[in-house]
């Protein structure tokens, strides 16, 4: 089986509105919905990350087999709070706030998952990224820059691993795949380029984007 968890504890302060970004209207649903009506069309074991605030609000619009649990005070615990509540033997971790995930990249996914390796989605850097470190500023090859995105996938059996092993020294990672690259260096990752529109949305200019492309 495959378990996703879907994180959607975070404030979003930087949408400056009063509610979690996720559970702002966007067209005809609230944006957690588009993420997870794709998963459990999919037939896949849904696990919610949410605040305590927001259960009440959730539990109304979701489908009844579609378990919630309640996330911790960084990413990296709701994460590890998700993975405990996992039946499935392959997970795919996924920000609620990327909303439009396709169906074709969750098909890359499903048909190269791996226990035994690890998958990363990515979107491609279009700007050049520079490194300003004080007076100085170094220019970094664009080529070779990818974006990390979500899902992020692998067996429960190595994240538990990794995160287990990140409790343990107090290490905090911005993203999963970082944490198989910390502490299990020997397992292969794959890369799948996902669609472009699973951007995060973040920002009131995201969500205007977000709007026009529903419309």
């Amino acid at each position: 089986m495959v378990s996703v968890i879907l994180l959607m504890a975070g404030k979003g302060t930087r949408m400056k509105e009063n509610i979690n970004k996720v559970l702002l209207p966007l067209g005809d649903k609230m944006i957690f919905q588009y993420p997870l009506s794709l998963f459990v069309k999919l037939d896949f074991e849904v696990i919610c990350v949410i605040s305590k605030g927001d259960e009440e609000i959730v539990r109304k619009n979701i489908p009844s087999q579609v378990k919630l649990v309640y996330g911790g005070n960084t990413r990296q615990e709701s994460v590890y709070n998700g993975l405990m509540e996992c039946t499935g033997d392959y997970v795919l971790i996924h920000d609620a706030a990327r909303a439009f995930i396709s169906l074709a990249t969750i098909n890359k996914i499903v048909e190269n998952k791996n226990n035994n390796e690890a998958i990363l989605t990515y979107l491609n850097v279009k700007d050049t990224i520079k490194i300003k470190n004080g007076e100085i500023v170094s220019t970094l090859p664009r080529e070779s820059l990818i974006a990390a995105t979500t899902p992020q996938c692998a067996s429960k059996e190595l994240f538990l691993e990794v995160y287990n092993l990140a409790k343990k020294d107090n290490f905090i990672a911005t993203d999963d795949v970082s944490l198989i690259e910390k502490y299990r260096p020997d397992v292969k990752i794959n890369y799948i380029l996902a669609n472009e529109e699973n951007f995060k949305i973040t920002t009131p200019l995201d969500l205007k984007l977000a709007k026009l492309i529903v419309e």
